[in-house]
């Protein structure tokens, strides 16, 4: 039985039960169709692979950024991962979608939503409704309801959050180091921040840029946003997919000192947009590595 959102975000629920955790996320279908879904030790076999590097390079890694991390338990696992090699490290975890809100619009009736309104979980009287519509829904005609809940329902829930009426809360692990070496941030990696501009000794984007996502051209743009994120020459880049047979497939970039990329090892082949960070060449400026800040 999936928790409701109260009853996760209480006090009582374990906060180091992890498949209880996957599992209440793995139900939250986010306002553009993807899923928060993760699993621990999803990435062991690209730290096997690619621990020679890092720890040849532990002493100058710094500041690392996450992208795409989910709840980011990956994360979690990747500072430690990181201190493991000698490095000490800060992180900078991003996603398109991290805060929320528990709302309750009558006495035992709470919605779980995005800051927009958009319904995560119903919360009636404890019990735990899905607000997304599946296939089966439009046989039984069980789409009828979700889709008026829907759109009846956002208006009023946007009402409830601007005004203060609601409980803020985030969707991130709660397995958390005490040490504060990762913070959160909500960011589109195909919108540029210039608060994240070359200051990163590696990147990683695990499970984001891939072919399912997104077309070519995004991926070469997104490829510049994270370029533009890197401190400099010497850099590492992390790129990574995991299939349905939860195999990895993934490469470890460096970044060059003309801005192009030259790939280190490979994990399962090697990432299936190697080849297009491979190609990709820093557009020519002053100092010939950050391109003009634009948000596509």
């Amino acid at each position: 039985m999936i928790l409701s959102a109260s009853k996760f975000y209480s006090s009582e629920t374990d906060s180091t039960d992890v498949a209880l955790e996957s599992a209440f996320f793995a139900m939250l279908k986010m306002r553009n169709g993807t899923f928060k879904l993760t699993h621990p030790s999803r990435f062991q076999e690209l730290e096997v692979a690619f621990r020679p590097y890092l720890e040849e390079r532990a002493g100058s890694l710094r500041e690392v950024l996450d992208v795409g991390v989910s709840t980011g338990l990956t994360t979690v696992e990747l500072a430690r991962f990181l201190t493991d090699c000698g490095s000490a490290v800060s992180i900078v975890a991003t996603d398109l979608f991290i805060e929320a809100h528990i709302v309750e619009l009558v006495p035992g009736f709470r919605v779980f939503c995005d800051p927009e309104g958009w319904p995560l979980q119903y919360d009636v009287r404890g019990i735990a409704v899905r607000p997304w519509v599946r296939r089966l829904d439009y046989v039984t005609l069980a789409f009828i309801p979700l889709m008026l809940g829907h759109s009846l329902l956002r208006p009023r829930l946007r009402s409830c959050i601007r005004a203060g009426m609601s409980r803020p809360v985030q969707m991130i692990t709660r397995s958390l180091p005490s040490n504060g070496e990762i913070e959160f941030v909500e960011n589109d990696i195909m919108c540029r921040s210039e608060r994240l501009i070359r200051r990163f000794d590696m990147v990683r984007a695990a499970n984001i840029l891939n072919t399912g996502y997104f077309p070519p051209d995004q991926i070469q743009f997104a490829i510049e946003n994270i370029h533009s994120y890197l401190r400099g020459p010497g850099a590492l880049l992390m790129i990574a997919r995991t299939n349905l047979a939860r195999e990895n497939a993934g490469t470890l970039f460096e970044l060059n000192g003309n801005g192009s990329f030259t790939a280190l090892e490979r994990v399962g082949g090697g990432s299936e947009i190697e080849r297009l960070v491979l190609d990709y060449r820093a557009p020519a400026t002053a100092d010939g590595f950050v391109s003009p800040l634009v948000c596509r």
